[in-house]
């Protein structure tokens, strides 16, 4: 499957249709300026921040909890901005509303999954081999 698959049928049907887009290298480029990494992931491990991490080998079990932790970490009226790092074509945009049905949808895609307070106060990380990770409460000085 190629990008144009995903962008013809998946980002042309509700919920996802008419999310804003954006480019996503704005986000890999804070990503890679704010958190250490290990090749192209982030290394969990030298974060310095305090983070949350799961590791969940059933995949509904996963998008579950995964939905559930970003949806309570979106305050009424703020952007979430969502990038994948292989099949997504761009980054999209969502506030709470339909929150949980955009997620959901997007987790579908198979890919990491990178879901983004617009002000960058928290990060929710979903990978395909299970991992979900989280850092709330951003240090506001290495943004």
């Amino acid at each position: 499957m190629n990008n144009n698959y995903w962008e013809q049928t998946v980002y042309t049907v509700s919920p996802l249709r008419g999310l804003e887009r954006r480019d996503s290298s704005a986000i890999f480029d804070w990503l890679s300026l704010r958190f250490p990494t290990c090749g192209s992931k982030i290394a969990w491990d030298r974060v310095q921040d305090r983070h949350l991490h799961w590791n969940i080998t059933d995949d509904n079990q996963l998008a579950a909890l995964a939905s559930k932790e970003v949806c309570r970490r979106i305050a009424p009226g703020s952007v979430v901005e969502h990038v994948g790092d292989g099949l997504s074509p761009y980054a999209v945009c969502f506030t709470d509303t339909n929150a949980p049905s955009i997620v959901a949808a997007l987790l579908e895609i198979p890919e990491h999954h990178y879901f983004v307070a617009e002000d960058r106060s928290w990060l929710a990380v979903i990978t395909t081999e299970g991992d979900l990770d989280i850092v709330d409460q951003l240090n506001f000085e290495s943004r």
